[in-house]
């Protein structure tokens, strides 16, 4: 497990924070408002209305009297179960979870990473730690999965740092944050709408999808970077660059100019990628 050490507290503010109003003449949400730019892929004209007869009703066939205790009752057992869940979810939330949490909040900050590269993870007790054997990474924290971190260096380069190689990380104090990344504000309106109608059909068929909205594994997202060329930097200083040819749960296989090789993920320091559009997940 590595510690992340938070600099004070930073300003945040965002470029948008005006929504614009939009002004519809009629209370029609299932077309396209005159006048108005069509993201969510609204069809050209509204549905025949339908005028169907409305007639009053009673909420219920129980006395006033009796109704009120029901309903009090009702109330009480909800406040019960309310309780009870809470109490549960505290209980459950593992130290993976508190650890997701507290890197979802780095995300847009600059921070660095020391990486521990050696193939004895776990020293023996008593030794003292040589930093000169540690290698430090500077750059934009840009995505957490569950078993490693993504960042964007200076450099034009992403970073892929398992969890299992991250000694420290710091996060580097800055005077104001400007949350630009929204992957989803400029996408296909019929996507769109798609996403909010039919989400659990539409996101699991689609890795970056999956990607904004659930933690991955590395093996997993690895796979939408077939063809790609990367450098992947090993124990004892070795790096090997190359094209991925293929990923499976335990290893990934890298062709280069010689020979292709396999590498296990435990071998694996950190991946380096040139500028890979990782929201589109293209290289």
């Amino acid at each position: 497990m590595f510690i992340i050490r938070y600099s004070k507290p930073i300003n945040l503010r965002r470029k948008h924070d005006v929504v614009p109003k939009i002004e519809r003449e009629e209370e029609c949400f299932d077309c396209e408002p005159g006048g108005t730019e069509d993201d969510f892929c609204l069809p050209d004209t509204c549905p025949e209305r339908i005028i169907q007869p409305q007639f009053p009703s009673a909420t219920s066939s129980f006395p006033p009297e009796q109704l009120a205790e029901i309903d009090a009752c009702i109330e009480e057992a909800n406040e019960l179960l309310l309780t009870l869940g809470l109490q549960q979810e505290a209980e459950e939330v593992g130290e993976e979870d508190v650890l997701l949490q507290n890197l979802n909040k780095l995300k847009g900050q600059m921070v660095e990473v020391t990486i521990s590269c050696r193939e004895e993870d776990i020293e023996p007790e008593g030794m003292l730690t040589c930093e000169n054997h540690d290698e430090k990474v500077h750059g934009k924290f840009i995505y957490n999965g569950i078993d490693f971190i993504i960042l964007y260096t200076m450099d034009d380069e992403t970073v892929w740092i398992p969890f299992t190689k991250i000694r420290w990380m710091i996060q580097k104090e800055q005077e104001e944050v400007f949350n630009e990344d929204q992957p989803l504000l400029n996408i296909d309106p019929c996507l769109r709408r798609e996403i909010t109608f039919n989400f659990g059909q539409i996101v699991p068929k689609s890795p970056f999808l999956l990607k904004l909205f659930f933690p991955l594994q590395l093996s997993f997202l690895l796979k939408s970077f077939i063809d790609c060329n990367l450098r992947v930097k090993i124990f004892d200083n070795k790096e090997i660059r190359g094209t991925l040819v293929k990923v499976t749960e335990r290893s990934l296989l890298i062709e280069t100019s010689r020979k292709k090789q396999g590498i296990d993920f435990e071998k694996i320091c950190y991946i380096k990628m040139k500028q890979p559009e990782i929201a589109s997940l293209k290289c």
